[in-house]
């Protein structure tokens, strides 16, 4: 049981839920429809998680980051991790519709749609443009949580989206950087494979700018904007200051110290948007 969760992607999941929470409880909600939210969400992006896990089998065994995850270390056949994932999107879908609405269903399964087909079956092994492209999978998070409220897609929700669209090439360029090795192993395109540190570390940096930019502009449609500045600022000046310090240095050590601020400057972000709400 614990190596199927393990293939959910815990940590990822929360994330998504946190977005997709906070535009659910911007735009109105009660606790039901936020419980049937983050049950809606976990089964979506946990079973997406879990197909990535079935169709990353090959690479992942030749990645030292990813050698020992549940399938290609042979804990979980191919096949029961296939099933397990397909089985929680399924799940997500009927569960959504019956439970929240058919918009949210619809950005709920684009979600999952963008990670599986566009981002790993099509741009990962392919292209450079891999994370920035897919990137847009997280992106529906927020929209499925402001649709949940039943609410049109206003400049709000679509300003959500866009911080997160903004901030996901930053944070997983961030951690190739570190894993470049292990990418160019298993024949991945990433960034920093294919331009090398330096050129990678201004990406990180351009990322990061304009995923802050994104969280200051959405400032002017919160209820306390001085309270949400108030809390969003310093983290991300902490963010900024270690994606320049990794320009600086051309250091890896520094890349993964951007990689483990950009999750929690997210978190900050969205956390202080509920706080202003």
């Amino acid at each position: 049981m614990k190596d199927y969760i393990r293939m959910t992607k815990p940590k990822i999941v929360l994330l998504n839920i946190l977005t997709a929470s906070t535009a659910h409880l911007m735009a109105g909600w009660t606790p039901a429809s936020l419980l049937h939210l983050a049950v809606a969400g976990y089964l979506s992006v946990g079973g997406a998680s879990a197909v990535n896990h079935y169709v990353d089998r090959d690479v992942d065994a030749k990645m030292m980051r990813t050698a020992k995850r549940p399938i290609p270390s042979g804990r979980v056949k191919p096949i029961h991790g296939l099933v397990f994932g397909c089985a929680l999107l399924s799940m997500s879908a009927v569960y959504s519709a019956v439970f929240l609405n058919y918009p949210t269903t619809t950005f709920v399964l684009l979600g999952a749609f963008i990670y599986i087909l566009v981002y790993t079956l099509w741009l990962k092994r392919r292209s450079i443009w891999n994370i920035v492209i897919g990137g847009a999978a997280g992106s529906c998070s927020p929209l499925a949580g402001w649709a949940a409220s039943g609410g049109e897609i206003t400049i709000v929700p679509m300003l959500l989206a866009l911080i997160v669209f903004l901030w996901t090439p930053g944070h997983f360029w961030a951690l190739a950087i570190r894993a470049a090795k292990d990418y160019q192993a298993a024949g991945i395109p990433m960034l920093p494979v294919t331009h090398g540190l330096k050129f990678s570390a201004s990406a990180v940096l351009v990322s990061n700018v304009a995923a802050v930019i994104s969280s200051i502009v959405i400032a002017a449609y919160v209820p306390a904007p001085v309270v949400y500045l108030a809390v969003t600022l310093p983290a991300s000046a902490w963010l900024l200051y270690e994606s320049i310090r990794t320009v600086h240095l051309s250091s890896i050590a520094h890349a993964w110290r951007v990689f483990k601020a950009s999750s929690p400057w997210l978190a900050i972000v969205f956390a202080a948007l509920i706080l202003a709400s």
